[in-house]
């Protein structure tokens, strides 16, 4: 029996995919010069000039804008190219370095994204190199790579190898009759050039667009676009008020230099207070709700919700489990690593799934503290010798509940979809 049709509907949220850091809206507000000079610099691509590649590098702190431009950018040429058939043909690949971290692994997803089945082993990185470029030259196309969380990217072993393969591959696949453009998305382009080979950076760096977080107006715009364009939410539910109090609180004031002029912050500020009217059977969100939602510290700056999505099932049981470590021991900063195992293996079972040996998790550890998540340090005992302690460090400011909440919710989603799919 299916309860799919009594269920009640929503008060105020019309559409809760239109709220999430995955949604590309209808219309991209205060982007518009970005969007223009990105075409400008890919236009040779687009219009299938061959042996030729052309790259822009998109910079600027988190919720500005980047990966939206560029998202809207490839729907854009990928449906003029496949189903209008204005442009010639191109295809589209867009690939997250938190997802995609070896030259191997970013290759096949571009593989995958212009048609071929690759396996996940068997070839080596130089021979499925060749073998796209060669396909993708065979049948007349030119290829478009969106490379997000760029930043992640430069400080893996591959990642000088797979910016070198993408804005060289004319030269090393001289048979291979293809145009590339590369948009590449930086956080912190500054810093990461550092650890950008010379060779690399040259081809890489024509063109860097920056992106300036938002403006307390321009993140008005946004809110409302994202209520009367996208219908994410009744527009009868919020007032001038509202949308104003969390533009207010959130925007960047480019004279103070202060605020954080995040559109994803915003909107999730929006979403947190729509549910909370919610919860409390209202229709219409008010001042107050959204007060609440700020000064509870829901939406700290620290905390990046997409970096721990983007992580993979263990690295978020881990991170669960040092939650709740910390959560129990609630005096310490600091938790054992040999604590936190024990309750990750007690997660693991709760949730049927084999954990891993002792080394995998000490490497998913060091992986974690590279991305500046956790903290860890080894430390001598009087008792045990020297052991490693593990705090978190860059989210220091989020309550733990909520924490471990939002690991719960992404770790429980994740193995229900890969549930459903067996």
């Amino acid at each position: 029996m299916s309860f799919a049709g009594y269920a009640p509907p929503r008060r105020i949220i019309l559409d809760e995919r239109k709220l999430s850091t995955e949604y590309v809206p209808v219309k991209l507000q205060h982007r518009e010069k970005q969007i223009e000079e990105t075409l400008r610099v890919l236009r040779p691509v687009i219009k299938g000039e061959k042996r030729v590649v052309h790259a822009v590098i998109f910079d600027g702190p988190a919720g500005t804008g980047k990966t939206a431009v560029a998202r809207k950018i490839g729907e854009y040429l990928a449906m003029e190219a496949r189903e209008r058939k204005r442009i010639p043909p191109l295809v589209v690949s867009y690939v997250n370095a938190q997802e995609h971290r070896t030259r191997y692994q970013v290759l096949r997803k571009i593989g995958g994204d212009g048609g071929l089945t690759i396996p996940r082993r068997g070839f080596s990185a130089d021979e499925l190199s060749w073998y796209i470029f060669e396909f993708f030259g065979r049948n007349d196309y030119n290829l478009l790579v969106i490379l997000d969380e760029a930043d992640v990217l430069v400080r893996q072993e591959d990642g000088n190898a797979v910016l070198y393969t993408l804005t060289r591959a004319h030269e090393l696949h001289s048979e291979a009759n293809i145009g590339v453009g590369l948009i590449t998305i930086f956080r912190r382009y500054g810093e990461s050039s550092l650890l950008i080979e010379d060779a690399v950076r040259s081809s890489l760096a024509a063109s860097v667009l920056r992106f300036e977080p938002y403006t307390a107006q321009q993140l008005r715009d946004i809110l409302w676009n994202r209520v009367l364009l996208d219908k994410a939410v009744r527009e009868s539910a919020v007032s001038d008020d509202v949308i104003d109090m969390i533009a207010s609180a959130v925007g960047y004031d480019p004279e103070s230099k202060r605020g954080f002029g995040d559109a994803r912050m915003a909107i999730k500020v929006l979403y947190f207070s729509a549910l909370k009217a919610e919860s409390e059977g209202r229709e219409v969100v008010l001042p107050a709700d959204v007060r609440e939602v700020i000064s509870r510290g829901v939406l700290p700056a620290e905390l990046d919700e997409e970096v721990f999505e983007k992580l993979d099932l263990h690295e978020k049981l881990l991170l669960l489990a040092i939650t709740r470590v910390l959560m129990m021991e609630s005096s310490r900063a600091y938790v054992s690593i040999g604590d936190v195992e024990l309750e990750y293996e007690d997660i693991c079972a709760r949730y049927d799934e084999k954990p891993l040996r002792h080394t995998s998790v000490w490497e998913r550890v060091q992986r974690l503290k590279r991305m500046g998540i956790i903290e860890a340090r080894v430390e001598s005992g009087i008792t045990r010798g020297r052991t490693t302690q593990i705090s978190f460090v860059g989210i220091s400011r989020v309550p733990l509940d909520y924490l471990e909440k939002l690991l719960t919710t992404l770790v429980e989603r994740e193995i229900s979809s890969r549930r459903a799919l067996s």
